[in-house]
């Protein structure tokens, strides 16, 4: 029986695949299309999401990805106007300068401009590829759980034949509508839609009208039609939002040869020649829903499952990996009996709180000009609440049951190793390649030392009876200490960094975020129990 049954094959479900493998936990994956959507949605990921695939061993696959994207121009611009053609470019010149659209918080990786539909193929290689259970076009036709196991009913959609397959656990990674979620009866809490709009994927040869106003958004304010355009390559594949009002019009209203029409209008190009070919289409809203619950049982839920939001901010998608890799670990740990059962309680005050911040940060960028730090008097109070997005998404703390003696706290301002915060980064030299303090985590508990040598032999003993890999970081150059394997920092950073001296040590989960400070009880001989109380054991 496989230990985990993953339903959904988009983003969130082949990342949480990955991070199983990279567990060492067996995992099935259905999805009940045969194949990804054509139709766009989220475009960006995150530094933190980055970090998360350079952990999974596949940044560079993702990055490969990232560079046959744009084909002219570059992620970030933004326009407005009654067209693309009368449009005109809005002054980012402030949020450019602070990294507040894309995050600068220190890092080995950086923010990648990569659409869905590239990236989910790459992902499911990969899934593939490292043996992993992938079925596309096998429906989850229903299921039922007991003490002991999920058994499902799966629908070979090709065929109409149907199986059932047993599970240690289910995760539901089953998008917005998620019939997983709606068969478990869990509640959502909501905010009404304010917006009502056709994504309208479309393919037209821009390239010269947009030669010299290349953009990532372009809002469309004219008076026949209203919306938004989204650059997929910024040469011949966009997406546009077409805004229309659910109290006067449904999408039924919008036939294929009215939506053509409406795109030449928004585009406003000159050529009568200009080919459009609507590719695909589907109707969204922004109105918001995170589930009330993140597990019922034996049935874990993520990404749009647990939380569904505009995608103003790109933090969807991105949240929905950060999920995953919070949860993988913790199956792995129940699953190899380290742990009981209950480490998986943590993952929902862990990983709901989050969810109940993106949700909220995307509405306040509902407005065009408050999504990029433009303050009028319309948004202005949206934009005060407004929180970096590198606050979002990396520099958050936890502060549950999985993190000993984490202090409650929703973020900080700098990264320096608290507990409950993601460990932060420095390079380091080993045998000559650089290497992050973020390489050293995972896929087990790792623990960084300083460079005192008699305490890192103290941490060392301590540690051995425990599966936990011991880092001592040493501050100097290459060849100050004898022997290879030595991690050199070469700034003398480290000790500054987190605050500690080099007696000192920090404790780090699986996911990378730190779970215990020398200075707030961690010792040689503490450890044993720390590291039990943090497993839960």
């Amino acid at each position: 029986m496989p230990s985990v049954l993953i339903v959904g094959g988009g983003l969130v479900g082949l990342t949480a695949a990955l991070c199983l493998e990279h567990q060492g936990v067996d995992y099935v994956l259905v999805e009940r299309n045969t194949e990804p959507t054509v139709l766009p949605r989220s475009r960006g990921m995150h530094t933190r999401a980055v970090e998360i695939f350079r952990q999974l061993g596949v940044e560079d696959a993702v990055q490969a990805a990232s560079a046959s994207a744009l084909k002219m121009g570059r992620f970030g611009g933004a326009r407005t106007g009654r067209s693309i053609a009368a449009s005109e470019a809005l002054d980012l010149s402030h949020v450019l300068a602070t990294g507040a659209m894309v995050g600068a918080d220190e890092s080995p990786s950086a923010f990648c401009f990569c659409p869905q539909v590239l990236l989910e193929p790459v992902l499911r290689v990969l899934a593939e590829q490292r043996g992993g259970d992938v079925r596309f076009g096998t429906e989850l036709a229903g299921f039922t759980q007991d003490a002991d196991r999920v058994t499902a009913t799966l629908k070979d959609r090709a065929t109409g034949r149907s199986s059932t397959l047993d599970a240690h656990y289910l995760l539901a990674a089953d998008g917005a509508g998620s019939p997983v979620r709606t068969a478990l009866g869990i509640t959502s809490t909501t905010r009404p839609a304010t917006h009502h709009y056709l994504n309208l994927y479309f393919r037209a040869d821009l390239t010269e009208l947009v030669r010299d106003r290349t953009f990532s958004q372009c809002e469309i304010n004219g008076p026949e039609v209203s919306g938004l355009f989204l650059a997929k390559n910024n040469t011949d594949e966009w997406s546009f939002h077409l805004a229309y009002d659910p109290e006067r019009e449904s999408p039924a209203d919008y036939p294929d040869d009215r939506c053509l029409a409406l795109l030449r209008t928004a585009i406003g190009a000159d050529d009568p020649g200009l080919h459009i070919e609507l590719l695909a289409r589907g109707a969204w809203d922004t109105g918001t829903a995170v589930a009330d619950a993140y597990r019922r049982g034996r049935v874990l839920l993520a990404g749009d499952a647990a939380h569904r939001h505009a995608p103003w901010g790109g933090f969807g998608a991105n949240t929905g990996i950060a999920d995953v890799h919070n949860l993988a670990w913790k199956l792995a740990a129940v699953l190899r009996g380290q742990s009981p059962d209950t480490l998986l309680d943590t993952y929902e005050p862990e990983r709901r709180p989050r969810g109940l911040l993106v949700a909220e940060q995307a509405w306040l960028r509902t407005d065009f000009l408050a999504r990029y730090a433009i303050r009028t008097p319309h948004n202005a109070d949206a934009l005060d609440r407004q929180r970096g997005t590198g606050e979002i998404m990396t520099r958050y703390r936890y502060a549950s049951a999985a993190v000993h003696g984490a202090p409650a706290g929703d973020s900080v301002d700098v990264l320096a190793g608290q507990s409950g915060t993601r460990v932060p980064h420095l390079w380091l030299d080993r045998d000559g390649a650089r290497l992050s303090t973020l390489d050293l985590c995972g896929p087990g508990f790792a623990l960084l030392t300083g460079g005192d040598g008699a305490a890192g032999a103290a941490w060392a003993r301590a540690a051995e009876a425990l599966p936990v890999a011991v880092h001592p970081i040493v501050a100097g150059k290459p060849g100050s200490e004898p022997g290879a394997g030595v991690l050199y920092d070469t700034e003398g950073a480290w000790c500054d960094v987190v605050g500690l001296s080099p007696k000192g040590a920090v404790l780090v989960r699986p996911d990378g975020f730190v779970a215990a400070r020398s200075d707030e009880g961690l010792t040689p001989d503490s450890l044993e129990g720390i590291w039990h109380s943090v497993i839960g054991r």
